[in-house]
């Protein structure tokens, strides 16, 4: 049954995934050329971190682990703007599902409904195994609920240097999951700093490219989980297609995990639409890349959302 139902999703993941790409090729073969104005289009998709519009992003995404961990989870996410230049978002996994039956972690090998040690292993608190992320056999390898908040706080510089627009600002992670396995049990905090260059070369208005850098770290929590020590770079591209409002927007991820002295990249091409003023659809697909898969990295990402922001 687990077997059946995680290839039904995964091909359903991949079928919606066709279909939002080929609807959004028939948008750009049938949608009129509308001009823009010089200018025109930063931050229009909801995507450009100088943009402090007020935002409301909502989004689905699936992720399945090099490990064979599956993770579905619905985020609200959003931007709360104090001012042109200090802005707020929250991100809050309302609904987040995780799933171990497929990993080493099942002793069980897949059965459904069943969920033990692995084999040698005998579980006794608070020693149960768990895989380098932290997520235990417990019950039948599946738990829902909540997930760690985090909020991001961002100001905007005025500063030049090397011809880029400047944020500063950090992220602070709550331990809020409803349950161990679905969060890190960590109050964690990630400075922040994010150069920002518009792309005069690309043909088209609002391009540009943003490179935020991270150094998250544990402050306090659960001391039988590990101390959290790492860089992570999320570095994209913003570049528009067409003039009807269809974009792409390519993101690597990089991280280096300073505690296991580990890497790992990820790639995630996003391709939207701009509905109407202020209403973005978006189709998201990601992949690892060079993972390792006893390091629980992300192997496969499916992600879909919407962007409503407003004046």
């Amino acid at each position: 049954m687990k077997t059946l139902r995680r290839r039904l999703l995964e091909t359903y993941l991949y079928g919606m995934a066709l279909a939002v790409g080929a609807a959004l090729l028939m948008c750009v073969a049938i949608s009129p050329a509308v001009a823009q104005e010089e200018g025109e289009g930063i931050g229009e998709a909801g995507t450009d971190p100088r943009d402090f519009a007020p935002k409301f992003m909502p989004y689905y995404r699936y992720t399945e682990l090099e490990n064979g961990l599956e993770q579905n989870e619905v985020v609200v996410f959003g931007l709360v703007a104090f001012s042109n230049k200090f802005a707020m978002t929250y991100e809050i996994p309302l609904a987040m599902e995780r799933d171990v039956t497929n990993t080493a972690l099942n002793g069980a090998g897949g059965t459904p409904g069943v969920c033990s040690a692995p084999t040698g292993q005998v579980p006794v608190p608070p020693a149960t195994p768990t895989l380098p992320n932290g997520i235990k056999a417990e019950g039948d390898c599946e738990e829902t609920g909540l997930g760690d908040m985090n909020l991001r706080f961002m100001y905007r510089l005025d500063w030049n240097f090397l011809g880029a627009d400047w944020l500063v600002g950090s992220e602070f992670w709550f331990p809020t999951a409803t349950d161990d396995v679905l969060g890190t049990e960590k109050f964690r905090i990630a400075p922040m700093i994010t150069p920002i260059w518009d792309l005069g070369f690309w043909p088209a208005p609002g391009a540009f490219m943003a490179l935020m850098n991270f150094y998250e770290f544990d402050a306090f929590g659960e001391t039988s989980r590990g101390d959290i020590s790492m860089y992570k770079g999320r570095y994209f591209w913003m570049l528009p297609l067409h003039r009807s409002g269809i974009y792409a927007l390519p993101e690597i991820q990089f991280i280096y995990d300073f505690e296991n002295s580990d890497s790992s990249f990820w790639f995630g091409p996003e391709f939207g639409k701009l509905l109407a003023p202020g209403r973005i659809i978006y189709v998201k697909p990601g992949w690892g890349i060079a993972t390792d898969s006893l390091s629980g990295e992300r192997d496969f990402t499916f992600e879909f959302g919407f962007r409503y922001f407003f004046d």
